[in-house]
């Protein structure tokens, strides 16, 4: 029951988030509408959500499911920031749900808990592996619409709702901005995560190590052209999404393929 609470507060936020952008095509729209503060309503709900979840049993793992409503918190959290600037309603509107979606799964699965007792660079790791994939999820999202919203503008008839979304210049910068946040907490993860690991191949740590390592250099070497030769546009945009795909093949793939069909974990 908690958990439907949860979605639907997810899901009535972006609904009016998205009409409060399509409003404002005529007036500027008041800061702080009630899809913004009812975002935060939904994120905090959200985060209670969790926590009562994955301290239901002893032990430590998060199984997919709560992966992913781990990573929709971060992305709610960011939606919940971009609401409250009305030029970034309608993006906001979309991370919103996406978090909504990415939370309906949370505790449907039962794991067995392959660590015992969370020390610190465990809990540090997972933190931060979160509001990195978090935040690499949601510059993926908007590069997205990004990606849309050119589109439509090189078409002969520009699509109607281009009038809710802010300018291109302005979505490009929301989306670096949030990459780059992303990367420092991608590169902060790979930091911590080598506290606890011992033997890369004893622990089934290799294929994600890899393809995490592999995604870093993507989004650094994004990062490092965005800053030096003033890399965008399509060459960007196509980075971005590599980048997040090799990220999420990374963590889901080598856990889907451990857990689901090894039945094995790391560790």
């Amino acid at each position: 029951m908690y958990g439907f609470i949860v979605i639907g507060l997810y899901l009535v936020a972006a609904g009016l988030s998205a009409s409060a952008a399509w409003r404002s095509r005529e007036r500027p729209a008041v800061l702080g509408s009630a899809g913004s503060y009812l975002s935060v309503v939904a994120v905090l709900a959200h985060l209670g959500w969790l926590i009562t979840t994955l301290r239901a049993e002893a032990g430590f793992a998060l199984d997919i499911a709560d992966s992913l409503s781990l990573f929709g918190l971060v992305v709610g959290v960011i939606g919940s920031l971009l609401a409250f600037r009305h030029a970034f309603r309608a993006p906001a509107a979309m991370l919103l749900a996406t978090a909504g979606a990415l939370a309906l799964g949370t505790g449907s699965i039962s794991t067995v808990k392959e660590v015992s007792t969370a020390g610190w660079p465990m809990a540090a790791h997972v933190t931060l592996s979160a509001l990195a994939f978090g935040l690499l999820a949601a510059a993926a999202l908007l590069t997205v619409v990004l990606a849309a919203q050119e589109a439509s503008l090189r078409s002969r008839r520009p699509a109607r709702w281009l009038a809710a979304l802010p300018a291109m210049e302005s979505m490009e910068h929301a989306v670096f901005t949030v990459l780059a946040l992303g990367f420092v907490a991608l590169s902060a993860t790979l930091l911590v995560g080598a506290l606890f690991v011992t033997d890369l191949f004893s622990q089934r740590l290799v294929h994600k190590v890899t393809l995490a390592l592999v995604a870093w250099a993507i989004f650094g070497t994004l990062l490092l052209g965005r800053h030096r030769f003033g890399w965008r546009g399509r060459k960007a945009r196509r980075l971005v999404l590599a980048g997040f795909v090799v990220l999420a093949m990374s963590y889901f793939l080598t856990k889907f393929v451990l857990e689901v069909l090894l039945h094995r974990h790391w560790g």
